[in-house]
């Protein structure tokens, strides 16, 4: 019996012609559509359509004015950043540009702060002195994650349930106001309650809404504020920072809190 003899299997060596010809295909699509913008006249299309692939990439256009760049500023991987090869991965550190040099500005503006209440609200002669439990001084500095935050008791600034600052409050509030124009920062004020219900239709949430944008407006027309760098925000009873069930408590989470940016 014959064997059957098997044909030799053939290799194929112009694969490569299948990828050349999708490359080909996709270059003469972007070639027509770039004729079809140019015939119509759209060279601002093609001007914003260049930059945006460009800087997709990370590819900074030197020649591009800063204010019409529509990506990142600085060279770098770009799109390319977080992958490794099909799998997004996270990045090995929070990005934030001199990291460490914001840190420190952070720390001595708080030393800075703290001296400048220190001598302008109580001084040698003016200390706040503490009583019973709970109170507190009535302008504080405190450093938090995000930076730095000055406390306003509402109890020296405000009648109960009231928005309008108090007359007797003002020169306090003057004076961090002065400390705040020096340094010169954009700013959110922060108004806060505690949760005991309001008399009458007022909630809690439009008190702390209301007080905050009255030290906002006070800043602008008493102390010229840039209204492009001061910011108003009412939070009620959403964020406290004692226990609502005391006295003590809720006199403390009666507060303005006057939080001053740093990625801005």
């Amino acid at each position: 019996m014959a064997v059957k003899q098997k044909c030799p299997e053939f290799e194929n060596h112009e694969r490569w012609l299948v990828s050349f010809a999708d490359m080909m295909t996709l270059l003469f699509a972007v070639f027509v559509v770039l004729f079809a913008l140019k015939q119509g006249g759209q060279d601002a299309k093609i001007e914003q359509a260049s930059m945006a692939v460009n800087e997709a990439f990370n590819q900074v256009l030197e020649d591009v004015p800063i204010e019409r760049r529509i990506g990142p500023q600085e060279a770098g991987l770009g799109i390319f950043e977080h992958f490794r090869g099909n799998q997004v991965r996270p990045p090995l550190i929070k990005k934030y540009p001199g990291q460490e040099e914001k840190i420190k500005v952070i720390d001595q503006e708080l030393k800075v702060l703290n001296v400048q209440i220190e001598d302008r609200l109580y001084g040698p002669e003016r200390r706040s002195e503490v009583g019973d439990s709970g109170s507190e001084r009535i302008v504080s500095v405190h450093r938090t994650a995000d930076g730095i935050h000055l406390r306003l008791l509402a109890a020296h600034f405000y009648e109960p349930g009231t928005w309008r600052i108090k007359r007797t409050a003002e020169a306090e509030l003057d004076r961090v106001a002065e400390i705040l124009r020096e340094l010169g920062r954009t700013i959110t004020i922060e108004g806060h309650t505690d949760n005991a219900p309001m008399q009458g239709e007022m909630t809690n949430w439009e008190l702390s809404a209301l007080r905050a944008s009255g030290v906002v407006r006070y800043f602008i027309t008493k102390h010229n504020f840039s209204p492009q760098k001061i910011r108003a925000a009412g939070y009620g009873d959403s964020k406290p920072i004692a226990d609502n069930r005391t006295a003590a408590g809720r006199a403390l989470n009666r507060r303005i809190e006057i939080r001053i940016h740093y990625d801005d």
